[in-house]
C-alpha cells in the first residue's frame, strides 16, 4: 500500500467500527502454524522497503529496494541497493531525471535486461508533489553499478489511476495493477480493481482485466499472468494471449490479504496480511506489531504451504519475499529493515 492508501485504510477501519462490517468482511484470520523453526536476522536498509528485485548483472548479487517512509508521506524516498554477500546497503544515485519529477515516492518495481542494458521500472506516486493520489507514473532507468540513469517517464491518467505493482516481460511489455478508486472501494470491498497492459511497440496502454477486489501483486509470464486479489482473498491466474489481452481468470488458491508475488522454481512466493486492525495500528506506530506470513504456492497443484510466520516482533506487515542461494529475503511496508532467514528444509526438495 502507498501512503495515500494507508490514510484511506485508516478511514475504512474507523468506518467498520462505527457502522459494522459488510457481509463477508473478515478483519482477522488466525495465524497458521509454522512448519519449522528457522534462524532469521534483521538488516537495516531504509524506511518502508516495500518491494525489491534481484540484480545479478553488476558484480556481486544485490537487491534493488523501493523505499518510502509511508508514516511521513510528504517525504521522498529512494531506490537502495542491498549487497547480498556483505549485507551492506546504500542509496542508488538517480541521474538525468526531468525537473518535472518534484517528489520521488516509489512503490512496486521490476527489472529486465535488454541487450547490454539492465532496465529498472518503478511505479511513482505523486511525482508532482501535490499530494494527489490520481497523479502517478512509471519511471524507467538504466541500471549501472553505482547509479540509475533516467530513460523515460510513462504517464497515462486513464490507465495509471492507482498503480500498486507491475511486472515487465523480456520484450518490455508491462502488466500493472490498479487497486482502488477511493475509500468506498475499500469499505465495500468492491470489485473495482483493474489489470492494465502496456504494449512497448505501440506505446499504448489498455485495460485487460477488471472486476477484482483490490488487485495487488502481479507476476507476468509468457503464457499467463498471476494477480493477488487482496479483498477477494484469492491468488488468480489469467491465460495470456499474443496481443497482450487476458483470458478468463481462475483461482489458484484462496488466501487472505496476499501481497507481492515472486517466482521460486516451479512455485510462487507471496506474503499475506492476516490482521487488518493490527496493520492499521502498525501503520501509525512501529511499536504496534502486525503479523507477517510467507507462503509458497504450487500453481499446477492449487496448493499453498507456510514458509514463515511471525506475530510481528521480527517483522511486521511483510510485503515481498524471495529466495536466493538458500536464503529467504523478506521486506515490509513501513519499518526500515529487511529480514534474512534460512530457507526451510522442505523448500530444498525441488518445489
Amino acid at each position: 500500500m502507498n501512503c495515500i492508501q494507508v490514510q484511506i485504510f485508516r478511514f475504512l477501519i474507523l468506518s467498520l467500527f462505527l457502522f459494522g462490517c459488510f457481509s463477508g468482511c473478515n478483519l482477522r484470520d488466525p495465524l497458521p502454524d509454522s512448519v519449522e523453526d528457522i534462524k532469521c536476522h534483521k538488516v537495516k536498509v531504509a524506511p518502508g522497503p516495500e518491494d525489491f528485485v534481484l540484480d545479478t548483472w553488476h558484480g556481486a548479487p544485490r537487491l534493488l529496494v523501493s523505499s518510502h517512509d509511508r508514516r511521513n508521506p510528504e517525504t521522498s524516498g529512494g531506490i537502495y541497493y542491498f549487497d547480498m554477500e556483505t549485507e551492506k546497503s546504500g542509496v542508488m544515485d538517480r541521474i538525468g531525471e526531468p525537473e518535472k519529477i518534484a517528489a520521488f515516492k516509489p512503490h512496486g518495481l521490476d527489472i529486465r535486461t535488454s541487450g547490454n542494458r539492465t532496465l529498472l521500472y518503478v511505479i511513482l506516486h505523486d511525482p508532482s508533489a501535490r499530494q494527489e493520489r490520481l497523479e502517478n507514473a512509471v519511471i524507467v532507468y538504466e541500471v549501472n553499478s553505482n547509479n540509475l540513469h533516467f530513460i523515460e517517464l510513462l504517464e497515462d491518467p486513464e490507465h495509471l489511476w492507482s498503480p500498486n505493482d507491475l511486472s515487465v516481460l523480456p520484450s518490455g511489455d508491462i502488466y500493472l495493477t490498479n487497486d482502488m478508486h477511493g475509500s468506498l472501494d475499500l469499505f465495500t470491498r468492491r470489485k473495482s480493481s483493474e489489470v492494465v497492459f502496456y504494449d512497448h511497440a505501440s506505446r499504448k496502454w489498455k485495460t485487460v482485466a477488471d472486476g477484482i477486489a483490490f488487485a495487488n501483486g502481479i507476476l507476468a509470464e509468457q503464457d499467463r499472468v498471476y494477480v493477488t486479489a487482496m479483498f477477494d482473498d484469492k491468488v488468480l491466474v489469467f491465460p495470456r494471449k499474443e496481443d497482450g489481452s487476458l483470458g478468463r481468470q481462475e483461482t489458484v488458491v484462496n488466501l487472505k490479504g496476499a501481497d507481492n508475488l515472486m517466482r521460486y522454481k516451479n512455485s510462487l512466493l507471496t506474503t499475506a496480511h492476516f490482521d487488518d486492525l493490527a496493520f492499521l495500528r502498525h501503520s501509525k506506530n512501529p511499536e504496534e506489531y502486525a503479523p507477517s506470513i510467507v507462503f509458497v504456492i504450487r500453481p499446477e497443484m492449487y496448493t499453498k504451504n507456510v514458509v514463515f510466520v511471525d506475530n510481528g516482533q521480527m517483522i511486521s506487515a511483510a510485503s515481498t519475499a524471495m529466495v536466493y542461494n538458500d536464503k529467504l529475503y523478506i521486506s515490509q511496508v513501513f519499518d526500515p529493515y529487511l529480514v534474512v532467514c534460512e530457507v526451510p528444509a522442505f523448500m530444498k526438495w525441488g518445489l
